[in-house]
């Protein structure tokens, strides 16, 4: 899912290297049932992600990175389906730089921020978020890094979804504008989005991620999305709210709480993401525990429990949703 801002993903390509290459994997036990009845698809051991992470810098001005998931690739899809990010970058200045490529669409909220690999359990929004496409972004980088504020046009999330439903092709884009950056205990993550859900029409949305740092081993972190097309009212109608409370004991373990609340009462069909008449809510814990120093091996367990009411039929949170898991990831780097 994810895995936010695209200045996250740059500073890791920022290494005075021409080639960085990682490659990362995850393995998980499930056990996951609906109103007490096993989903057996969604049961039993699974492989989660497997990725290939290229990254470097090709001069000091420029820089790119590559992340393609080897678990996605069929035969029956484009090669760059399975691809999270392909981007050149340029560093014009200390201030401006300009990207091109496939990336991460500037939604913020810091639910959206880890790469799939580090995703547990998510809101309903997530699931249903294409959140990685070709377009291009102009970042401006003021008071010595200290905030980053970023444009971007890119392909709309839901062209394809739009394509599915009427069978016709269109060109449809989305204008995302945000802002982040940290200011002592406070690290905001905003954005305001525009995005065609069918030809000259747009849902638009106020996404306010916010994170508190706790002394030196917890954060707090609030996420609220409001969205609304025209004709809906505003505030309240459809919306998200997310938070999750992290607490690290020791330099190994980090133990987390989290939950979501999502409701669409617009009486429109413009949200594609949380469909009219859900009212759906999400709770869940979980720890991550790393037996190396470097932190390459991670063993993570989670347990999440949802209810409420979700129209979309193809939804993966639905009501008295019940999903335990156990898991390893491990990363290595190649060159």
């Amino acid at each position: 899912m994810s895995t936010l801002l695209l200045g996250t993903t740059i500073a890791m390509a920022q290494n005075n290297k021409p080639l960085n290459l990682t490659f990362e994997a995850r393995g998980d036990y499930r056990q996951t049932s609906v109103d007490g009845e096993k989903l057996k698809e969604e049961s039993g051991f699974k492989g989660n992600v497997a990725n290939l992470i290229l990254k470097g810098d090709l001069s000091p001005k420029f820089s790119y990175g590559i992340r393609h998931r080897l678990n996605k690739i069929k035969k029956d899809a484009s090669f760059f389906d399975a691809t999270d990010w392909l981007y050149l970058r340029y560093k014009a200045n200390d201030h401006f730089s300009f990207t091109a490529g496939k990336f991460i669409v500037l939604v913020s909220g810091w639910e959206l921020e880890p790469a799939p690999i580090d995703c547990y359990f998510l809101s309903d929004f997530c699931y249903n978020f294409p959140c990685y496409q070709w377009g291009g972004i102009v970042e401006y980088t003021p008071n010595q890094g200290k905030d980053r504020i970023s444009f971007q046009l890119c392909r709309s999330p839901y062209e394809s979804t739009y394509e599915g439903m009427t069978g016709n092709k269109e060109d449809m884009y989305g204008y995302n504008l945000s802002w982040t950056g940290r200011h002592g205990f406070f690290e905001p993550l905003w954005s305001i989005n525009m995005s065609e859900y069918a030809p000259g029409k747009y849902i638009n949305y106020i996404a306010l991620g916010n994170r508190f740092y706790v002394g030196d081993n917890m954060q707090v972190e609030l996420d609220f999305m409001n969205r609304a097309a025209s004709g809906q009212t505003f505030f309240g109608k459809d919306c998200s709210v997310v938070g999750k409370i992290a607490y690290q004991p020791s330099e190994k373990l980090n133990l987390f709480a989290k939950a979501s609340y999502e409701v669409n009462h617009s009486e429109t069909e413009a949200d594609y993401a949380v469909q009219n008449g859900t009212e759906i809510t999400r709770v869940g814990v979980g720890a991550e525990y790393f037996p190396l120093k470097e932190k390459n091996i991670r063993l993570h367990s989670t347990y999440s429990y949802a209810f409420g009411k979700n129209t979309n039929p193809q939804a993966t949170v639905v009501d008295k949703l019940s999903s335990f898991e156990v898991g390893v990831t491990w990363r290595v780097k190649v060159l």
